[in-house]
């Protein structure tokens, strides 16, 4: 088939779908495994591509997520290994990467809560190649995930199988530089009105208790003793959820609290500093 002709048979699968020229493309270059410039150089591709690619469109246009089909999404310039049973890298989360850059030094210790496909750690570990970091997640097909994304950062990046909820699980942990948390964080409500996509990812990283703010509250209260004297916490948060964190920060003694948009100009990140050394 005609490279164009494929191009614009994808376009109709997927038309109904925001971003579809896109996602055409992204497609292409997945099954053909070449760059777009290098693909739109063909003249022609193979039955078997062609075949390939059209029904990778169909499962798309069905709702699965692009991201699942393609195992694989790009996260801070890291190509993430991802699939059914663990959350799916979001371009909004890129912000809490920023900030934690930002606060941390070139041999930090750091602690990643509900790590889920390891995204968050790789990218720190990638641009602090001297510190220390911890990623602990609860759900077992989330760590296989973690384990295959965070195997480039072995030397810096320990994957632990835990409950970040359970009250034994921050005494594990003393001089704790930053932690960084982006929590399940969707209501009840958020829940009973998932787009179709996102009903495919697994609720255990999507829902943050009956008011989503169920992480927040326990981990502000549980894991400030975990951190150092000057020590940081960074939560990613839903759009509307930037004044109650700030008050759980507040109410569990955490100080010099601030919120930050992301690039579409939401609240996207809040953080805290630990005024007081506990050991």
């Amino acid at each position: 088939m005609v490279v164009q002709d494929l191009r614009q048979k994808l376009h109709n699968i997927l038309k109904e779908k925001e971003d579809f020229v896109f996602e055409s493309d992204i497609i292409i270059s997945h099954v053909t495994g070449k760059s777009k410039h290098s693909w739109l150089l063909q003249h022609e591709v193979s039955n078997k591509i062609s075949t390939e690619c059209i029904d990778l469109a169909k499962k798309r246009a069905s709702g699965k997520p692009l991201q699942y089909l393609i195992s694989e999404w790009e996260f801070y310039g890291i190509p993430i290994k991802v699939g059914k049973g663990v959350l799916i890298p979001r371009a909004d989360t890129e912000i809490l990467i920023d900030v934690a850059l930002k606060l941390a030094n070139s041999n930090a210790q750091i602690i990643d809560l509900c790590t889920g496909s390891g995204c968050i750690s790789a990218a720190i570990a990638q641009n602090l190649p001297n510190s220390h970091i911890t990623s602990i997640e609860l759900s077992a097909q989330a760590i296989s995930y973690a384990r295959t994304n965070l195997l480039p950062f072995r030397n810096n990046v320990e994957i632990l199988n835990y409950d970040v909820l359970n009250k034994t699980t921050p005494a594990k942990f003393q001089n704790v530089d930053i932690i960084v948390c982006n929590p399940p964080y969707l209501t009840l409500k958020d829940m009973s009105n998932l787009q179709d996509e996102v009903k495919f990812e697994p609720s255990i990283a999507l829902y943050g208790g009956s008011d989503g703010l169920l992480f927040y509250k326990q981990i502000s209260k549980i894991w400030r003793k975990s951190l150092k004297k000057d020590g940081w916490i960074i939560f990613e948060i839903g759009y509307t959820q930037k004044l109650d964190v700030l008050n759980i920060l507040k109410q569990n003694g955490f100080i010099n609290t601030k919120s930050i948009k992301d690039l579409s100009g939401n609240d996207r990140v809040v953080i805290g500093q630990n005024p007081t050394h506990y050991n």
